[in-house]
C-alpha cells in the first residue's frame, strides 16, 4: 500500500486500463461557447474553510482555495490540500497512500463528500488550482454533466481525476517553477543580494540558498536553510521592521530546482554541509531522503519540525 498511487498509476497506463477509472457514462463534453462560470476561484474575501491555512505542499492559502481543497489521512498525519493535485503529489513524495478523502463542492465550498461519491469534471473553462487543466468536484452525476455540458470538460469518478493529476505531475511541476518566477513569487539571487541572515552572497551558494517571499510581495533572500532557519526562529533580530511570510522556498539537494519549503524532507545532523556549516538538506521525496541518510547519515524532519536546534544537532 505504501506505493499505491506511485505503482499502481504506472500500471493502470502500462495495462491501458485508465478507461477502468473512469464512469461508464463519463463523456467528454466541448463547450459550444468559450463561457466561464461566473463563479469566483481563488477566493478574494474567504471564510475559514480550513484552520489549516496554507496547503502542506504547496504552501498556498488553503481558504482562498476552498472550491478545490481536499481533506485525508495519511500516515504523516492528517491534511487538507488545497487542489487534488497536492494529493497526489503528496502521495508521490511521501510514498504513501492517504485514506478517507474529501473534496469540497466546487459551486457550494460548505460543503466536503467523501470522494467516493463525488463525480469531477476535468478540463472545463473553469480556472484549476495548481495545474493547467482544472478538476472541479459536484455531488452528483447530473450536476457533473450539466456543468461539463455548458463549460466543456470530462466527467469522470475520483480515481479517473486522481490518474489525469498523476499524469500531470512532471510537467505542472515544470510549468509552476516556470509561472512563479515569470511572476516574481521566486526571484534567483543576483550578484548583489546579500543574506538576510549572515551577508554572504547566495547566487555563491546555487545549491543551498533559500527565500522567502512577504506579504508585501518582498523577497528576503538566504545563503542555506541554516540561515533561513535562523530567520524564521527569531525574525526582528535581523529585520528592521516585521515581516509576514507569504511562502517560502528552498532548493532541492536532488536536482537544484526551488520547491515550496513546507512540503520538503529535511535530513539534519548529516555529514554534508551547507555555506554556514550544518544544514538542512532538502528534499522532494522521501525516498531520496532515506537514501541521503544511508550514505551520509542523519535524520528526517519535516518544515515545521527545523528549529536552530534542529540543524545544529
Amino acid at each position: 500500500m505504501k506505493r499505491f498511487f506511485l505503482v499502481g498509476f504506472i500500471l493502470l497506463f502500462t495495462t491501458g486500463a485508465i478507461t477502468s477509472l473512469t464512469l461508464e457514462k463519463s463523456q467528454t463534453v466541448l463547450a459550444t461557447e468559450n463561457k466561464v462560470p461566473d463563479i469566483e476561484h481563488p477566493i478574494k474575501n474567504p471564510k475559514m474553510y480550513s484552520e489549516t491555512m496554507i496547503c502542506p505542499n504547496c504552501g498556498m492559502m488553503i481558504n482562498m482555495w476552498a472550491r478545490t481543497r481536499h481533506s485525508f489521512h495519511h500516515p504523516e498525519g492528517d491534511f487538507t490540500t488545497c487542489s487534488i493535485r497536492c494529493l497526489a503529489d503528496k502521495s508521490v513524495s511521501s510514498g504513501a497512500d492517504a485514506d478517507n478523502v474529501r473534496v469540497a463542492l466546487y459551486v457550494d465550498p460548505d460543503t466536503m463528500v467523501p470522494v467516493a461519491e463525488a463525480f469531477y469534471v476535468i478540463g472545463s473553462t473553469a480556472p484549476g488550482t495548481m495545474t493547467m487543466k482544472s478538476k472541479i468536484a459536484f455531488a452528483d452525476s447530473a450536476a457533473a454533466e450539466q456543468f461539463a455540458s455548458n463549460y466543456g470538460g470530462q466527467v469522470v469518478d475520483f480515481q479517473g481525476a486522481l490518474a489525469a493529476a498523476m499524469m500531470e505531475l512532471p510537467n505542472s511541476r515544470m510549468a509552476i517553477d516556470k509561472k512563479r518566477k515569470a511572476t516574481g513569487k521566486i526571484k534567483e539571487p543576483t550578484e548583489k543580494d546579500v543574506c538576510t541572515v549572515c551577508g554572504m552572497p547566495p547566487a555563491n551558494h546555487p545549491k543551498h540558498n533559500s527565500q522567502i517571499l512577504t506579504m508585501d510581495d518582498g523577497t528576503l533572500q538566504f545563503c542555506s536553510t541554516q540561515c533561513m532557519v535562523n530567520f524564521n526562529a527569531d525574525p526582528i533580530k535581523y529585520v528592521e521592521k516585521p515581516v509576514k511570510p507569504k511562502m517560502a522556498w528552498v532548493t532541492l539537494y536532488s536536482d537544484g530546482m526551488y520547491e515550496s519549503a513546507v512540503g520538503c524532507y529535511y535530513v539534519v545532523g548529516s555529514q554534508i554541509d551547507g555555506p554556514m556549516g550544518k544544514e538542512a538538506i532538502p528534499f522532494k521525496l522521501k525516498s531520496d531522503a532515506e537514501e541521503f541518510v544511508r550514505v551520509n547519515g542523519g535524520k528526517i524532519v519535516g518544515y515545521s519540525q527545523l528549529t536552530p536546534a534542529a540543524v545544529m544537532d
